[in-house]
């Protein structure tokens, strides 16, 4: 037995009171199911890159049911939805069913508690056809793949759109059909016209949504219901009265030497085929890159009925048996081929797939495939089961929703990890490195998933706005300050104070100013309990993805402006020193680079006395290390990256610093790496929030090295 193809709808009612001609049989639209479901596997698998499958396959379905639609509609047949709803889901829900209870089980063994909510609410998702408006609410990012850190039900987001598509397309077809009957209006000018201006609308939509936000419209409905409506406008073309037209056009063709079918098909393959190779992780899809995937099957659909037999055809190579093989079991590889590919990543702490291990994914899709067909077989032969669709349907979802809240309500019921005090004795953090903890003890890692968001740099307070100076925030930045008598009045936020009055500990009262992005932004942890400590004053003028520098071509206009009026409001305040990062660290080689134009972008502060503390940036990973610890545990060597593979192996700030006397390096590598290792937890507190942010949490464990190095850097007041 096989499952029904990725993208065919059940036909409306096939009782024995339907004597509806059936379409004429076209192994061409199997073998295309064949191609766009290996497109999908192997780049998927191998690539990071849209593959143009699915829009393939969004064609196709709607090409089908707007087909199978129409032929009863026009034999003044009933339409039967509510069978014909039950009966479709029916079908497609068993396979997924089985997948998702595999899901279930593996979130529990493999998977880190931190992602078990997640992964809850995506099943739900699936399990109700709504898991692309998770996906989209959550901004995901298609283009970020394959990874273990991605959830193994990402891929379920098309068919829900399908879902959506099966309930809403029949009340479209349905609609026009009785349009057609009240207004003596033909049934198919009157389909065109609904399905073209579903065409039109959802297209422009599409373009206006990606352009806005490519991740939230990449898994949206609206969006995409311009390649069904694509697919129904194919389906609407392919009328018995064209057929003799067609069969004189193609002759007067032949005798002309040209078969515009035959055309039509090659051009509409090479399409589909090419679309992977011609969209990478920088275009902005679906939008208007979407065309060429979905035009591509749709110029096939219509070579299939423009040059049915021609022997130079592309449906000679779509009716090629392997691909009618793979056709056949498109749908099941596609419900498994994304949860292997995630566990196998996952199991083997990769990410990237050998040649054999792609393979393998490949072919243990298709015995799952194979598998759950067995399955279902034997599921739908129980009594009770048999007796109908609905009844089938409705067990199906119940044989998994039942499981689903068991694990939701553990999930909410069980016992929390042991309240551990966090005490500088059981998190020490950097003092680890400093020699100063010499045994940490087995507590739980921290800071927790939950807290992950809010572990941003302490800032201060924000300037009041009547001082916060022209062209910050109206280029996207923010002006914060710290005081030493923060938080005792409103007047604290008031102004950068430049006097030289002790502070409240007796300290120094200098004021520097910290400028730069969010690397900038992370060390405002540790600076601020300096500043507290020996009574300064720190503003902050931060602009997040905009490294402090002077213009370069090679940073947006607004980041250039923005760094031009910090750099006019830095020499305003006239501080006893300016804080920057000075280099920039990379995931690749050479890890590690000066910042482009910085000392150009700091001589204007040397020319005016004011000493620059350029402090080396922190090791950035090509992957998130936070998830990694989460997934793989503190141990695992992914999670423990060696310092070579991280930055360079002298800090290119040092010779900078040699030719400027006021220019001083900070260098926390130290209490970042170890003399191999550059490790995602120290002392038991996860250094990284992401793949290049250091914690708030680890930042306050490096305030002696930071204080010691500032003072050494800076001198006596």
């Amino acid at each position: 037995m096989t499952f029904p193809s990725l993208t065919a709808p059940v036909p409306p009612d096939t009782g024995p009171h339907a004597s509806v001609p059936r379409a004429r049989h076209r192994p061409d639209l199997q073998g295309l199911r064949g191609v766009a479901v290996l497109l999908v596997v192997v780049f998927h698998v191998w690539t990071d890159r849209v593959s143009g499958g699915v829009d393939v396959f969004f064609v196709l379905s709607a090409f089908l049911l707007t087909g199978s639609f129409v032929r009863r509609i026009e034999h003044g047949r009933a339409l039967g939805l509510p069978a014909y709803w039950t009966r479709t889901f029916a079908r497609l829900l068993g396979p997924v069913a089985v997948m998702l209870l595999a899901v279930l089980a593996a979130m529990f063994v493999l998977f880190p508690p931190s992602r078990w909510a997640e992964l809850l609410a995506q099943a739900w998702g699936s399990l109700f056809y709504t898991v692309n408006w998770v996906l989209a609410g959550q901004a995901v990012d298609y283009y970020a793949g394959n990874s273990a850190a991605t959830t193994p039900l990402q891929h379920m987001w098309s068919l829900s759109v399908q879902g959506q598509v099966f309930l809403v397309w029949p009340m479209l077809l349905a609609g026009c059909a009785l349009v057609a009957r009240r207004t003596a209006l033909r049934f198919r000018p009157v389909a065109w016209a609904v399905f073209g201006a579903v065409f039109a609308g959802s297209l422009v939509w599409s373009v206006v949504a990606t352009s806005a936000g490519p991740e939230a419209a990449y898994f949206s409905t609206l969006p995409r219901l311009w390649e069904f409506a694509l697919g129904s406008m194919a389906a609407l073309a392919d009328t018995p009265a064209s057929r003799p037209r067609a069969a004189a056009t193609r002759a007067e063709a032949r005798r002309l030497g040209v078969e515009p079918g035959v055309v039509l098909g090659w051009t509409g393959l090479a399409a589909i085929v090419a679309t992977p190779f011609l969209i990478g992780p920088e275009t902005r899809f679906p939008g208007t890159a979407a065309l060429a995937p979905t035009l591509g099957a749709a110029a096939i659909l219509l070579a299939g009925a423009l040059a049915p037999d021609a022997p130079l055809g592309v449906g000679r190579v779509l009716g090629l048996g392997p691909l009618q093989w793979f056709g056949d079991r498109a749908y099941g590889i596609y419900l498994w081929h994304w949860p292997l590919l995630i566990t196998y990543l996952l199991v083997a702490a990769r990410d990237t797939v050998p040649v054999s291990a792609g393979l393998g994914i490949l072919a243990a899709s298709v015995v799952l495939t194979r598998g759950s067909a067995l399955l279902l077989t034997g599921w739908r032969a129980l009594p009770g089961v048999r007796a109908g669709s609905g009844i089938r349907l409705v067990a199906t979802a119940l044989l998994v929703a039942v499981p689903l809240t068991g694990a939701h309500q553990y999930t909410l019921l069980r016992d929390p990890p042991a309240g551990v005090e966090r005490t500088a004795q059981n998190y020490p953090g950097a003092a680890v490195l400093r020699g100063e903890a010499t045994e940490v003890p087995d507590v739980p890692i921290i800071p927790t998933y939950d807290e992950r968001g809010q572990e941003w740099g302490d800032t201060g307070e924000p300037c009041a706005p009547e001082r916060t100076p022209p062209g910050i925030e109206e280029l996207g930045g923010q002006c914060w300050i710290i005081t030493p008598d923060t938080g005792t009045s409103e007047d604290s936020a008031a102004a950068p104070d430049t006097g030289t009055s002790d502070g409240p500990s007796g300290g120094t009262g200098r004021t520097l100013v910290v400028l730069g992005d969010s690397h900038a932004r992370q060390l405002l942890t540790p600076i601020h309990r300096v500043a507290d400590a020996q009574g300064w004053t720190v503003v902050s003028y931060l602009r997040m993805a905009c490294r402090y520098t002077a213009e370069s071509e090679n940073y947006q206009a607004e980041c250039n402006d923005f760094n031009t009026a910090a750099r006019k409001a830095t020499l305003e305040v006239d501080p006893d020193a300016v804080l920057t990062v000075g280099t920039l660290s990379l995931s690749e080689a050479p890890h590690e680079k000066l910042v482009e134009g910085y000392e150009a972008g700091v001589e204007p502060f040397l020319d005016a006395g004011i000493p620059v503390v350029a402090f080396r940036d922190n090791p950035r990973f090509s992957y998130d290390m936070f998830e990694c610890v989460e997934t793989y545990g503190p141990d695992r060597d992914r999670c423990n990256v060696p310092r070579s593979e991280s930055l360079l192996p002298v800090n290119p700030l040092e010779e900078l610093a040699a030719r400027h006397e006021d220019l001083h390096s900070i260098d926390l590598t130290d209490r970042l790496c170890t003399e191999t290792t550059c490790p995602g937890v120290i002392g038991n507190i996860q250094v990284y929030m992401d793949l290049d942010h250091v914690t708030s949490t680890y930042g306050e464990t490096l305030v002696p090295d930071v204080e010691a190095r500032l003072l050494e850097a800076l001198g006596p007041a």
